[in-house]
């Protein structure tokens, strides 16, 4: 008998090039947009309010050019989550440094 050894293990499913987790959230959050938000597009922008939403939610999931493996909106919660801070290094020799100048 001989069986069949996949050879992408860590291979997860797609549909329309998206991962399950990632079409569920895509989904869930596109109703969530378009219903808490209808009340305040006018009825005679509804259809362009629900192309733009669509399209929006849809370039989030999308690959991210600046990060590899990683999608748009995981992009957009490093930057907001990315320390404010600058790092200098201290200078081990500052006090031979000082006599030196």
């Amino acid at each position: 008998m001989t069986y069949e050894i996949p050879k992408e293990i860590k291979a997860k499913p797609k549909i329309l090039g998206l991962e399950m987790r990632e079409l569920v959230m895509l989904l869930i959050s596109s109703l969530l947009v378009l219903t808490i938000l209808r009340d305040l597009v006018h009825s005679v922008f509804m259809i362009p309010y629900f192309v733009a939403v669509i399209g929006f939610l849809f370039y989030l999931f999308l690959p991210s050019g600046h990060n590899p493996k990683k999608r748009n909106y995981e992009s957009i919660i490093l930057f907001f989550r990315h320390k404010k801070i600058v790092y200098h290094a201290g200078d081990k020799h500052e006090q031979e440094n000082h006599q030196l100048r």
